[in-house]
């Protein structure tokens, strides 16, 4: 990969201090997918970038496009949607890596790390907003591959609350189920203990 050593990147929609040259925008996908260590997709990179104005959207998919054709970036065998590092891939990201500012790969892996597990989340712990005649229906359910571990459903009356309902049993559902089994097993402590960390879980947003 060579190195420019003039801005050649489009930087629009960027924040200063983000990436202007085509070749580390290369080099920082190449360094997330590292850093990862396994299969990701195209466009949780993309997402992230963008959303962290690292580099120009555009330039992101050029990018990405560029170092599969070089064969830098391969499809997963078991996933085409995943791309993991080629051999050459994963010299670029260990040896060029530091050509990158610290707070740049930081910001990006965790954007990418954060997006990975809200996809995931909203895998296992799965919403479907119902509208009715005064209202909305809100069916919850926790699953565990073929296995619905517990389910519920609550009316709301707009769709504002069945959203509002909907983001924070995805982002609260291990607590909801807590709080299910206390209250089933008449289990004081436990409900205690479960309230003690929804309260953290506030403070630390």
């Amino acid at each position: 990969m060579e190195y420019e050593n003039e801005y050649d990147a489009i930087d629009a929609g960027i924040e200063p201090g983000g990436l202007r040259r085509r070749s580390n925008v290369r080099l920082l996908i190449c360094y997330i997918i590292g850093s990862i260590n396994n299969p990701v997709k195209k466009d949780h990179i993309v997402s992230a970038m963008q959303k962290n104005a690292i580099a120009n959207y555009f330039e992101i998919l050029d990018a990405f496009d560029d170092l599969v054709h070089k064969k830098n970036i391969i499809p997963d065998e078991n996933n085409s949607e995943l791309y993991v590092l080629s051999k050459s891939g994963r010299m670029i990201a260990a040896n060029l890596s530091d050509e990158l500012p610290l707070t740049i790969r930081e910001r990006t892996l965790s954007a990418v790390l954060e997006l990975i597990a809200q996809e995931k989340n909203e895998a296992e712990n799965l919403v479907e907003i119902e509208k009715i005649k005064n209202g909305y229906l809100v069916k919850c359910r926790v699953a565990d591959e073929d296995v619905d571990l517990f389910s519920f459903q609550l009316y709301v009356p707009d769709s504002k609350q069945a959203r509002l309902v909907k983001k924070n049993f995805q982002n609260n559902a291990e607590m909801i189920y807590k709080m299910m089994i206390a209250a089933v097993t008449h289990n004081a402590d436990f409900a205690e203990q479960t309230l003690e960390d929804i309260k953290k879980s506030k403070k630390s947003i």
